[in-house]
C-alpha cells in the first residue's frame, strides 16, 4: 500500500509538472500580446466603454472608436474627438463647436492621455497571472489579470481576456481603488489599415465659428 501511495504521488508531481511546462503564462501571454500590437503598422478598434460607479450604483456605456498608427492616434467617445500626431494634441466637443489645443509633455497617464497604452503597455509594467481558459461566444479566450508594479496607479487590477487563436483583445477591465470601474468591450479590432497621417491632425479652419483654446 504504501508503494502505491508513492506511486501516486510521484504520477501526481509529474502531472503537475507538466501542466505548469505547458499552460501559458501571464507575463508571457501579456508580453505577447505587447508585442504583437506595437508590431502591427496600425490599429482600428471599435469598442464599447463601460463606467462603473460602484459607490453610486450607476453604469453608463459608449461607444467608441480608436485608431493608432505608432504613438498617432485619433479617439472618438463620450461627444469627444481626441487627435494626437505625435506632438500636438487636439480636443474636439462637437456640441459646443470647441477645440483644445496642447502638446503634452508625457503621454503617461490615463485612457484619455494616450489610450494607445490600452492595447500595448502589458509587458513591463505590471506582475501578471494567468486565470485559465474560458469559452465564449467570441471562441476560447485567455483570462489574465495584471498588477501594476507602480502601486500610486488609481486602479488596483486590470482583468484582460483575449482570443486564444490570435491574441487579439476582447475585455480590458479597470477595477480602480476609488470603486470606479473602466471596461472595454472590443467590438472589432482591425490591423494594418491604410491611415494617412493627416487623419491624426484637427484642422480648426473645417469648422465655422469654432472656439480654439490654445494651451501650447
Amino acid at each position: 500500500m504504501k508503494q502505491i501511495s508513492v506511486t501516486i504521488a510521484l504520477l501526481l508531481s509529474v502531472s503537475v509538472f507538466t501542466v505548469a511546462q505547458i499552460a501559458p503564462l501571464g507575463k508571457d501571454l501579456a508580453r505577447q500580446f505587447s508585442e504583437k500590437t506595437q508590431s502591427y503598422s496600425s490599429v482600428e478598434a471599435k469598442f464599447l466603454f463601460t463606467l462603473e460607479n460602484l459607490q453610486e450604483g450607476i453604469t453608463d456605456t459608449h461607444e467608441g472608436t480608436l485608431r493608432f498608427m505608432g504613438k498617432k492616434y485619433s479617439l472618438d467617445l463620450m461627444g469627444m474627438n481626441l487627435y494626437f500626431d505625435g506632438s500636438t494634441k487636439w480636443q474636439f466637443i462637437p456640441e459646443v463647436n470647441e477645440v483644445t489645443i496642447s502638446q503634452p509633455t508625457t503621454l503617461e497617464g490615463g485612457f484619455f492621455d494616450d489610450p494607445t497604452k490600452l492595447f500595448s503597455d502589458y509587458g513591463q509594467e505590471f506582475n501578471s497571472k494567468y486565470i485559465g481558459e474560458k469559452h465564449e461566444k467570441e471562441g476560447i479566450l485567455y483570462e489574465l489579470e495584471l498588477y501594476p508594479k507602480d502601486l500610486s496607479e488609481p486602479y488596483s487590477l486590470i482583468r484582460v481576456l483575449l482570443k486564444k487563436e490570435s491574441l487579439d483583445p476582447v475585455l480590458i477591465k479597470y477595477q480602480g481603488k476609488d470603486g470606479l470601474n473602466y471596461i472595454i468591450s472590443v467590438s472589432k479590432f482591425s490591423t494594418n489599415k491604410d491611415f494617412k497621417d493627416s487623419d491624426f491632425v484637427f484642422n480648426p479652419q473645417n469648422h465655422n465659428g469654432i472656439e480654439i483654446i490654445d494651451l501650447r
